[in-house]
């Protein structure tokens, strides 16, 4: 092709055809403009379904890891509601003054046991953290999913700041009191117990600072239903993409 045109272009400067040479000159810059941008084209087309396969793929994992996130979340989020309830009960029976009845004995026993918790939200972050190592955030094309997810990291370690403070406080201070009064697993039938640890104002405050942590956890701080709301969220901005 290339010998075909400067064939043409020796014949004309031969036949001394100036005009028609100037004229024949642009059109074959034309072509080759016209060709350029084609080709540049076609690379960017290219260049955009690659980098389209690319997010569904990640979107697809990202949606996947979320919906196990979200499945670890409810179970943690039931087992401090269970540590809320359980407190409220035991709440509700202060001031104990002498040693219960033995149906109220039992009842408390549960209460007790269920009232330790301690139990954290770990979300699996390898998708995320996978488009964070290689700056590849703006792969997302919609805009309010990539912020979502840029800001996930920051969110989790607020929400968890709280589920930390709660258990620090099992280990450091609840546990210890328990330890030194009754059996390890709450069995009231143990005649080495301590029922008098019941009618003291340390129990009382102890059993409610556990109510008040929960209490922050689940819902004073706002961290949990932010949280929430965000998976949530991802969740359905990445459904939308996979369908």
């Amino acid at each position: 092709m290339i010998k075909f045109f400067k064939r043409i272009r020796q014949n004309l400067v031969t036949e001394n055809k100036t005009s028609k040479y100037f004229k024949y000159a642009i059109g074959e810059i034309v072509l080759v403009v016209i060709g350029i941008l084609i080709a540049l084209q076609i690379n960017n087309w290219n260049e955009k379904r690659i980098n389209s396969n690319k997010e569904t793929a990640v979107l697809a994992n990202i949606h996947k890891e979320f919906m196990k996130n979200k499945k670890q979340l409810d179970s943690v989020v039931g087992t401090h509601k269970k540590v809320h309830r359980s407190c409220n009960e035991i709440i509700n029976l202060f001031p104990i003054r002498s040693k219960p009845e033995p149906k109220v004995l039992d009842s408390l026993s549960v209460w007790l046991w269920d009232s330790y918790g301690g139990v954290t939200f770990n979300p699996s972050q390898t998708s995320i953290n996978a488009l964070a190592s290689t700056s590849s955030f703006n792969i997302i094309k919609n805009d309010t999913l990539r912020d979502l997810l840029i800001s996930w990291n920051d969110l989790i370690t607020d929400y968890q700041e709280e589920e930390e403070r709660s258990r620090d406080h099992i280990w450091d201070v609840y546990d210890p009191y328990f330890s030194k009064h009754f059996d390890w697993n709450m069995n009231f039938k143990d005649e080495r117990n301590n029922f008098d640890a019941l009618q003291t104002l340390e129990f009382e405050f102890l059993v409610k600072s556990r109510y008040d942590f929960n209490d922050q956890i689940l819902y004073s701080s706002g961290e949990l239903q932010i949280v929430q709301k965000t998976l949530d969220k991802i969740i359905e901005l990445t459904q939308l993409k996979n369908n």
